[in-house]
């Protein structure tokens, strides 16, 4: 039995030799040598990521259960040998066998342990310097190279402690499991022997010997596992202290290999370095470790490698909090781009399909977010599809092209309008124009329009949006497909005007109806909102501050910086949207021109067509001009224009030349919806923007109205939030409650607000029309330094400036008479009178209506504003309440004014309806607003029968008498011809009917609109 034992210690001595020369047959030799516990634990450690380590751990994995077999043959002479006539003898050999036995499991134990120091050291050296293997399916080869060194590393540190570990379990359960197998053959074998061989009084004292032997068997399996337990916990400590030391030496080489300058340079450093140190003597363990790792490392790994490999990195991560943090790491290094796996072995099947491991599947979502954001991707060409498996280029990406569905960029022509989605119409023909239908629109991709972006100028101021050049480089960026509604639906009403096509483009007319289908139905419920608060103060109510929106008022806030170009407003003209009058207030030396398509212009459908062609003309032409047909005299826009804002039409007005879905457009998105279209980018691009007046608003919640389509519009046309900039008239009471209100809805978009007084004071009688208390004497007595006109606007000034919001006055309407020089002169008096008390009160600027007055209110400004603005000009003094935005002015009701009032309304009436908005009436530039208070006020009077200064009181009757004598005056001043062929007789037929209306009409350009074109 001596001789088997030293036999089976020269097998297994040359199968340790061959297994240091050739791993592949150590591993054969290993897997049929161990027990089936032994083959299951060598199956899940051989894993695809572990490749590194595994000839090391096969290594170890042979010499457990050569140790073991060792153990168990010494240990069998013992359970063999029978009692009877060479007791003696059985005793010795049973004693030696014992000893051979102990001493052979020291020397296993002792040659397990070293071999896990050398193989651990060998393997740690060789996965710092070896070249990591090709990464499996779902990880990116890229990330996988940079990332070689730190796996090695790792991989080595977790395999060295796994191979100790299982070396003193396996050592451990072979000692208990030949102890089990002992004291079952002495208990079977040695009895049946004895009986057979020996007397039966030879029985018992066998027996005893067989106890004996069991005992001493029992005690050599417990010494033995006491062994490898404390062998354990040796090879545990000093693997602990070397995955310190390679934990550190691992973070070093990843850092080194992320900073190379391409994945194959570093793995290709790395090859050389282990090539190196093998060269230099590493022992032959490590250098065939090495070799074989050198000769996989291209191999790519399958889905079954792939799985094992998680299951690994997951336990190991359990034991050692050093090591989770680089499998970790290195498992979101690898994950950037999908490479193909190789077919799976038919030995075992192929995965389900998504039950990649929960850690493996975030790893791979967080690397491949990292991989999207670091480096820019390619766009696909049109009609291709990119697959799965395709390789992310190493080279620097080329710059992203233009896909083949986006529109390219228009040349650089000033006079067209920007092209946007859907294919172009034809013109329309002179009566009606109905769109094509959705179908057509399809049969060519949508458009968009470019514009070169102007370079920032230098020294452009900053604090407002840093600049108007940096401002219009971002509004004038390529705009998006704004993928608005189709022109179905769209029906252009009016007649074919000049060159209304460049106006009326499809894609504007999208525009129009998207905003339309968005916004209309807000409207209507805006408009009833207000008809159920009227009924409230028709009721006796009286227009009061809001106690649901009092945080508003009390809560500090500011409003969004307002642009460069706007901040000094000191004096601004209004006027018309015609052509002469566009290039004069633009040359006239203001700081801004308000084009108005409201109460300064009549609604007619050429009126409004050519308007949007002038201020288009503005942007997109080389040159302003126009040639007076009458004169020949020429007008040219000048080097130094004013700023451009446009008033839209409010809500309550509707365009009925156009409708959409068979319902009329509102007249205020039509008007705004147009301008922005066509000239928001352009107007960005020359260093100015879209800006707006808003006109009659009577709550905050139609500002918010309001601030939703600014919105959208940003959004449609590509424009950055807050690039849309208004100015909020306050020309109605209610308005004059909610001035903080409506700052904060319209905070990202305002400007300011302004002092719309001649509206005010037509809605101050509106309002109040049904309440006998608040009845007001002639309006040239109602003046802005008395009563609710001073109390409202310095309200307004304090409010503004409270919020960085310009406060600006209102109109003087006065214009000069160059034919008169002691008239002019008194008209001049009264605007520098006006103009004073504004810059006095702390206004930010004032409006004008004449060229000719722009002098007088610049020299006023001036001189008592030298600075930019008066936002520093808080008016913490102000203290307006309720009472005081309701006081009325005390004066008198005349008979001259109450014919004066018949005669500026029905003029201004019949000049409306004649296709004028503005019109000079007795030495004041009048418009919507001065006919509206002539009318109300009137029936206001009659409605109460008010007594005028002589005691008469005003009844309907005296009001038709006084109504056919104004007119034969009128007749007699304007001359008989025009008042024959003009629109008088209309004109007087409406100011009748709206006089003695039982109902207050709201507005009288309502009903009037019914009678143009």
């Amino acid at each position: 039995m001596a001789t088997k034992a030293k036999k089976s210690r020269k097998k297994v001595s040359a199968s340790d030799t061959d297994l240091a020369a050739a791993p592949g047959k150590a591993k054969t030799t290993a897997k049929t040598k161990t027990t089936a516990k032994t083959k299951t634990t060598a199956k899940a450690k051989t894993t695809a990521k572990a490749k590194t380590t595994a000839k090391a751990k096969t290594t170890a994995k042979t010499r457990t259960p050569a140790k073991t077999k060792a153990s168990a043959k010494a240990e069998a002479p013992a359970k063999t040998k029978t009692p009877g006539k060479g007791k003696v003898r059985a005793a010795k050999s049973a004693a030696a066998a014992d000893s051979n036995s102990s001493a052979k499991s020291s020397r296993a134990k002792t040659s397990a342990t070293s071999a896990g120091k050398a193989t651990t050291k060998a393997a740690a050296k060789t996965g710092a310097k070896a070249p990591a293997k090709a990464p499996a399916k779902g990880v990116g080869k890229s990330a996988g190279k940079s990332a070689k060194p730190a796996k090695a590393t790792a991989k080595t540190v977790k395999s060295a402690k796994s191979i100790a570990k299982s070396t003193a379990k396996s050592a451990a359960k072979t000692s208990a499991k030949t102890a089990k197998a002992n004291t079952a053959r002495a208990k079977t074998t040695k009895p049946k022997t004895a009986e057979s061989k020996a007397p039966v009084k030879a029985k018992a004292p066998a027996k005893a010997k067989a106890a004996a032997n069991v005992k001493a068997a029992g005690k050599a399996a417990a010494k033995a596992k006491t062994k490898a337990k404390a062998a354990a916990k040796t090879t545990k400590a000093k693997t602990t202290k070397a995955e310190s030391a390679k934990t550190e030496s691992a973070k070093a080489k990843t850092t080194k290999a992320k900073t190379a300058k391409t994945p194959a340079k570093a793995a290709a450093k790395t090859a050389s370095k282990a090539v190196a140190v093998k060269q230099a003597g590493k022992p032959a363990a490590g250098k065939a470790a090495a070799k074989g790792k050198a000769a996989k490392a291209a191999k790519p790994k399958t889905v079954k490698a792939t799985k094992a490999k998680t299951t690994t990195a997951k336990t190991t991560t359990a034991k050692t909090t050093a090591a989770k943090t680089k499998a970790t790491k290195t498992t979101r290094a690898k994950a950037a781009a999908p490479v193909t796996a190789p077919a799976l072995p038919a030995s075992r099947p192929a995965p389900r399909a998504g039950r990649t491991s929960p850690v493996a599947r975030r790893a791979a979502s967080a690397a491949r977010r990292t991989s999207l954001a670091a480096r820019p991707i390619p766009p696909k060409p049109a009609g291709e599809e990119q697959p799965a498996t395709a390789k992310t280029p190493k080279a620097k990406p080329p710059k992203a092209s233009v896909p083949a569905v986006r529109p390219t960029p228009l040349p650089p022509a000033p006079r067209r309008a920007p092209a946007l989605p859907t294919v172009r119409r034809a013109a329309p023909p002179p009566m009606v124009v109905e769109t094509k239908a959705k179908a057509d629109s399809k049969t060519e991709p949508k458009t968009e329009s470019k514009t070169a972006p102007k370079a920032p100028a230098k020294g452009a101021p900053k604090g407002t949006a840093k600049g108007t050049a940096k401002r219009a480089a971002k509004a004038a960026a390529p705009q998006p497909d704004i993928g608005l509604a189709p022109a179905e639906g769209i029906a252009v009403l009016g007649k074919s005007i000049a060159r209304s096509d460049e106006i009326l483009t499809p894609e504007a007319l999208d525009f129009v109806a998207a905003l339309h289908r968005r916004f209309e139905p807000r409207r209507r419920d805006l408009l009833k909102a207000r008809a159920e608060r009227q009924k409230r103060f028709d009721a006796g109510e009286l227009p009061d501050f809001l106690p649901e929106t009092r945080h508003v008022r009390e809560h500090p806030w500011k409003v969004a910086p307002i642009p460069h170009d706007l901040l000094d407003r000191r004096v601004e003209i209004t006027g018309p949207t015609d052509r002469k009058t566009v290039i004069n207030a633009l040359n006239s030396g203001a700081k801004v021109f308000m084009a108005d398509f409201e109460d300064a212009t009549s609604p007619t459908w050429a009126n409004l067509i050519d308007g949007q062609i002038n201020l288009k003309d503005r942007w997109h032409a080389d040159g302003l001009d126009w040639t007076d047909p009458a004169t020949g005299k020429r007008y040219v826009l000048g080097d130094h224009p004013a700023v451009l804002m446009v008033r839209p039409r409010g809500l309550h007005l509707v365009e009925r030349h156009v409708e959409i879905d068979g319902a009329p457009v509102a007249g205020s998105l039509f008007d705004f919806a147009l301008y922005a279209f066509h000239n928001a980018a352009a107007a960005l691009a020359k260093g100015s923007g879209p800006y707006f007046y808003l006109p009659k608003l009577e709550s905050h919640i139609e500002a918010r109205w309001w601030n939703d389509v600014f919105l959208h519009t940003e959004s449609a046309l590509g424009l950055h939030r807050g690039t849309i900039k208004a100015t909020v008239l306050i020309e109605t009471l209610p308005a004059a409650f909610e001035m903080h209100e409506i700052l904060h809805e319209l905070k990202d978009h305002v400007a300011g607000l302004n002092c719309g007084r001649w509206d005010y004071i037509f809605s101050f009688i509106k309002t109040l029309a049904k309440n006998h208390g608040y009845i007001l004497p002639d309006r040239s007595q109602v003046v802005m330094g008395k009563a609710f006109l001073k109390a409202y606007s310095h309200l307004l000034i304090q409010t503004c400036h409270m919020r960085g919001a310009f406060a600006m006055g209102g109109m003087a309407a006065q214009i000069p008479n160059r034919s008169d020089p002691d008239r002019n002169a008194a008209a001049l008096a009264k605007v520098r009178a006006d103009k004073e008390r504004e810059v006095g009160d702390g206004h930010d600027g004032t409006w004008v209506a004449h060229p000719d007055l722009v002098p007088v209110a610049m020299e006023v400004f001036d001189r008592l504003m030298p600075g930019r603005n008066q936002l520093d000009e808080l008016r913490e003094d102000v203290d307006v309440g309720q009472a005081q935005l309701l006081d009325v002015p005390q004066g008198t009701r005349t008979e001259a004014g109450f014919r004066e009032n018949i005669r500026v309304g029905v003029r201004y009436i019949e000049a409306w309806l004649g296709g004028k908005g503005a019109v000079p009436i007795y030495d004041l530039m009048e418009d919507a607003a001065t006919a509206e208070i002539a009318r109300a006020q009137i029936w206001q009077w009659l409605k109460y029968g008010a007594k005028l200064e002589d005691g008469t009181q005003l009844t309907p009757a005296l009001f038709e008498k006084a109504l056919h004598e104004e007119s034969e005056r009128i007749r007699s001043e304007v001359g008989h011809d025009a008042f024959e062929y003009g629109r008088f007789a209309e004109a007087i037929a409406l100011f009748h009917k709206l006089s003695l209306a039982a109902e207050f009409e709201e507005f009288l350009t309502i009903p009037a609109y019914a009678l143009i074109d």
